[in-house]
């Protein structure tokens, strides 16, 4: 069955429409013979031409009578392109008719298209006359422009053309007219628009824009017939190109704010009667419905933002994006789902590649998060955040996969564009310091505010990535914990690169620095990190093993931080001096401290291990100790002089035999309740 099929496919169709291309060519072919050896005149070869294709229609037209239907109409596709080829000849090439004429005829070969692909139910035969009907205009063009007649001519070509596709139910054509509407208005834009023509282009425009806005009432809403994610589509696609075309000829002609925002109003109310109209007349296709309801408060949305001077454009596909996503959930079909990922990438892209770098501060006032990079953000944020709340409480046909997946994707990139702004403007504000101070601050000013935006970004990452993991933790979000542990494994890195550069700055006070503070910062977001894993309800056993990790991570910051906090103290004083004698006194005071500070911490982390019973501390403070010690023998002995040698020794023997002195009474205290339990088991009869 599949072979027979195979093979009438082939014979019966493909090979009929290779036929009459072949023909066509081979006709082509042989006129250019006979022009090139002048064997015809130029009116005997436009008159061939047209006889070949008025022969194709009549042999089709008979054929058609005895049941070649499908032979029929590929012939009369044949015809057509041979009389549109015909006419155009007489026309550019030999200038045997006027203009006017040979529009005339073009325009009724497109008549004559339409109405066959009727008669023979022939959708190819309506394809062939709508392109050549939209062809018309651009082949015949004179260089002049005439705008009312060719957007009349559009107007009628498309009433004619829908009109076929509302009896025939041919859909494909209501979006191929559409697309050369759209391509004629932007073709003849470019070549011929002036500002004077600024109403009457947005009279046809309107024109247009009804038109196809009313093709869903009558194919859908009138017959109640149900509506699929196409006329959704065809709706939007109409209402953005009606609206942005708009938009830019009243701001080209100077027109304040006010009139294009006017315009978005009013296509926001044509929208919210539509919803009317399918809503009082085919109340069960919530498709159709929902999306008019989103079209008008996406367009109410943009009047606002137009109105209050925000970047309308990434507002606009943010709330269309989050209306195509109700719209998809709320109605059980996927395609407005799929389409609003789509819309939603385009505001990212446009806010990442226009707004954050159009907006940055380049002199003048900065506000930040009050700004109009920070306020189409918040709404792009918003919507993003919007559309996670609408996959997490679910929707009719929506599996759990893709419920999981979209609630995912839009959290973390609400998440990540709310840090990239806040991140941007942090840096920004400390630029703007930096040009307030002028070129000839001086090196300790500009140092103190290259350290404080150091430090505010560290704050800043820190603070959101632990704000992440706890939300995570909390609300069992797996994806904004892992994004949480990943930006707190940033943070880190950029307080080891970048902060503890300024560990021996002049303007540091001990303790109470920027530097310190962000690894104080640090260090209780990792222990915060550990205590909600640990006491957590919302990640497993096996992610919960990360928990000694980050253990590890925070007492080593909290290492790292005192040490920089004692070399930097020392460090910064050698900068004043100039003998030698005293810089090595500093250098030794140095590493004395350092020495203390470990031993120091080593015995502080045994105490906790033993009083909270955690053998991870008291593992590494035993590490810690012992690095100590190497460093004792191996580098103090040998570099510090007697008195400096003489405490480093002291310190460090005192808290190890203090350590030692506890290891034996846990041992021993261990021994006693051993030896009890055995003889308490002796005793037993």
């Amino acid at each position: 069955m599949k072979r027979r099929d195979l093979e009438s496919l082939i014979g019966g169709s493909w090979f009929n429409w290779i036929g009459i291309i072949a023909v066509t060519f081979g006709v082509a072919f042989f006129l250019k013979l006979a022009f090139d050896n002048q064997w015809v005149g130029p009116g005997a070869r436009v008159l061939l031409g047209a006889a070949a294709g008025l022969a194709l229609l009549f042999v089709a037209e008979r054929l058609r009578r005895r049941g070649l239907r499908q032979y029929a109409y590929v012939l009369s596709g044949g015809g057509i392109l041979i009389l549109y080829l015909s006419i155009y000849a007489a026309y550019n090439f030999y200038q045997l008719v006027a203009q006017p004429v040979a529009f005339l005829l073009m325009a009724l070969v497109t008549a004559t298209a339409v109405l066959l692909s009727v008669r023979l139910n022939a959708l190819a035969v309506a394809v062939l006359g709508l392109t050549g009907g939209f062809l018309t205009p651009v082949l015949l063009s004179t260089g002049v422009d005439n705008e009312v007649a060719l957007f009349t001519y559009v107007s009628l070509l498309d009433a004619g053309v829908l009109a076929v596709a509302y009896f025939k139910r041919w859909r494909s054509l209501d979006f191929l007219s559409f697309a050369g509407t759209l391509l004629t208005a932007l073709g003849w834009a470019v070549s011929f628009y002036r500002p004077q023509k600024l109403w009457t282009t947005l009279a046809f425009l309107t024109v247009f824009f009804v038109l196809y806005s009313l093709l869903a009432v009558f194919h859908n809403v009138l017959p109640r017939r149900r509506s699929r994610w196409f006329d959704v589509a065809l709706a939007s696609a109409n209402a953005a190109f009606y609206f942005s075309l708009s938009y830019l000829l009243l701001a080209d002609a100077g027109y304040e704010r006010a009139t294009p925002a006017s315009v978005s109003l009013l296509v926001s109310a044509f929208f919210a009667g539509l919803f009317y109209t399918a809503w009082r007349w085919s109340r069960e296709d919530r498709l159709l419905a929902y999306g008019y309801v989103g079209l008008g408060v996406t367009f109410f949305t943009v009047a606002l933002a137009i109105q209050l001077d925000l970047q309308w454009v990434t507002v606009a596909w943010a709330v269309e994006g989050l209306m195509l996503t109700w719209v998809g959930l709320s109605s059980g079909e996927s395609a407005p789902r799929h389409a609003a990922l789509a819309v939603y990438a385009v505001a990212v892209l446009h806010w990442l590649l226009w707004d954050a770098p159009e907006f940055a501060f380049a002199g003048g006032s900065f506000v930040p998060l009050l700004n109009p990079r920070a306020l189409s953000c918040a709404v792009l944020v918003g919507a993003l955040a919007g559309g996670a709340g609408f996959y997490r409480r679910g929707g009719a046909g929506l599996g759990e996969r893709e419920r999981s997946a979209a609630s995912t994707l839009f959290a973390l990139a609400a998440n990540g564009l709310a840090l990239v702004l806040l991140t941007l403007d942090l840096s920004d504000y400390f630029e703007r310091q930096r040009t307030l101070a002028g070129n000839q601050a001086s090196d300790f000013t500009l140092g103190r505010i290259r350290n404080a935006r150091q430090f505010s970004l560290s704050a800043l990452w820190t603070i959101y990535g632990v704000t992440l993991l706890a939300y995570g933790v909390r609300r069992g979000f797996a994806a904004l914990r892992y994004a949480g542990l990943v930006l707190l494994v940033a943070a880190t890195v950029k307080v080891l690169t970048l902060d503890l550069t300024f560990y021996a700055a002049p303007w540091h006070v001990p303790i109470l620095n920027q530097t310190f503070m962000a690894f104080a910062l640090l260090v209780a977001a990792y222990a915060l990190a550990a205590r909600l894993y640990a006491r957590g309800v919302g990640a497993g056993e096996e992610e919960r093993a990360v928990v000694p990790a980050l253990v590890v991570v925070a007492n080593v910051l909290a290492v790292v931080a005192l040490s920089a906090e004692a070399a930097g103290y020392f460090d910064a004083g050698r900068v004043a001096l100039a003998d030698a004698v005293r810089l090595r006194d500093l250098e030794l005071a140095k590493q004395l401290s350092l020495s203390v500070v470990w031993a120091l911490y080593g015995a502080g982390l045994l105490v906790a291990g033993r009083a909270r019973r955690l053998r991870l501390l008291r593992l590494m403070s035993l590490a810690l100790l012992s690095l100590t010690t190497l460093k004792v023998f191996f580098w103090d002995l040998s570099s510090l002089d007697r008195v400096y040698r003489i405490i480093s020794f002291i310190v460090l023997g005192a808290i190890l035999l203090a350590v030692s002195y506890l290891y034996q009474r846990s041992q021993q205290r261990a021994a006693a309740e051993e030896f009890e339990a055995h003889g308490a088991g002796a005793s037993e009869p």
